[in-house]
């Protein structure tokens, strides 16, 4: 592959949402909305209906254009601490409304179905109901139901950061922090010490090419959010380096080098919302995954 081609490839990856995949994406968003406003059972309950991941983020990549779309009850507020100190003594009234995540869960199934029908609506997921694509009309949404969220870091409740907390159909709980990934996402990419976009556009191109290799079947595939946290790492002054493609070289050699086994520490590891670390049992990929992606990437691209 020669530097005019591997470039003119990466200015393809790089390429966001067409116009007109952007209106369908949007499309599907109002539809939802629109679903869970017209349900009954939910007259009076508050309600954030927002979009989350790459497609509020922007980091979605052309012709790869799935939603995902957080329905967030705020009829009751769930809550922990975290960090090294003795818990406060409770206090305050528990909740005692009508809505327990199996119930929660189970309207929005209802309110999805009862809107776009119920073959269109899957909810054998162990997190998102999965609403299937209608060509040229709307794109695949996964709708995670899901409550208000604060975690303390101090026993005075004064340092609070807001998330969103889900529970898993069988048991278990996931903790997301949407809003901290879209603000940081945003100053990394093109805020005042940012990268001029260099951040989400390596982002969409990473994505592209585990899509290539996983077509190919050079690696298995992977959840795109592992592409925009491994970007999310890499230093805006390695991002930043050059051309286009010998900045995404450089951002791969980076990759590289600190994900080897003698030089990683898992601590130094983050997700863009700069709460949760990067790798560890609690997620869906393993450090060798992330190595094998950048490693067949770097063949893939002939560098």
């Amino acid at each position: 592959m020669t530097l005019r081609d591997r470039t003119a490839l990466l200015r393809q990856w790089i390429k966001p949402s067409s116009d007109s995949e952007q209106q369908r994406q949007d499309r599907a968003v109002r539809m939802i909305e629109n679903a869970i406003k017209a349900h009954a059972e939910f007259s009076g309950t508050p309600i954030r209906v927002y979009a989350k991941g790459s497609y509020a983020n922007k980091t979605n990549v052309r012709l790869d254009s799935d939603v995902d779309i957080v329905v967030e009850n705020h009829d009751c507020q769930h809550f922990d601490y975290h960090g090294d100190y003795e818990r406060p003594a409770r206090t305050g009234n528990p909740y005692e409304g009508k809505w327990t995540p199996e119930k929660w869960r189970k309207e929005v199934t209802r309110a999805l179905q009862g809107y776009f029908g119920d073959s269109d609506v899957d909810a054998s997921g162990e997190v998102a109901l999965a609403i299937s694509e209608v060509t040229g009309s709307r794109p695949s949404a996964d709708v995670v139901p899901s409550f208000d969220y604060r975690r303390y870091d101090d026993p005075n409740r004064r340092l609070a950061h807001s998330g969103s907390k889900v529970f898993k159909k069988s048991g278990g709980e996931v903790v997301n922090w949407p809003k901290q990934q879209l603000e940081n996402g945003r100053e990394k990419n093109g805020g005042w010490f940012g990268t001029g976009g260099r951040y989400k556009n390596y982002v969409r191109a990473l994505k592209n090419a585990e899509n290539a290799l996983t077509r190919i079947g050079a690696i298995e595939p992977l959840p795109s959010y592992l592409m925009e946290c491994l970007v999310w790492n890499v230093p805006n002054t390695v991002l930043t380096k050059s051309d286009l493609d010998r900045g995404f070289r450089a951002t791969l050699q980076w990759l590289n080098e600190n994900l080897d086994s003698s030089r990683f520490d898992q601590e130094s590891w983050e997700e863009p919302n700069q709460l949760k670390y990067l790798f560890g049992s609690h997620q869906k990929w393993t450090v060798t995954n992330a190595r094998t992606l950048i490693s067949a990437t770097w063949t893939l691209l002939e560098y």
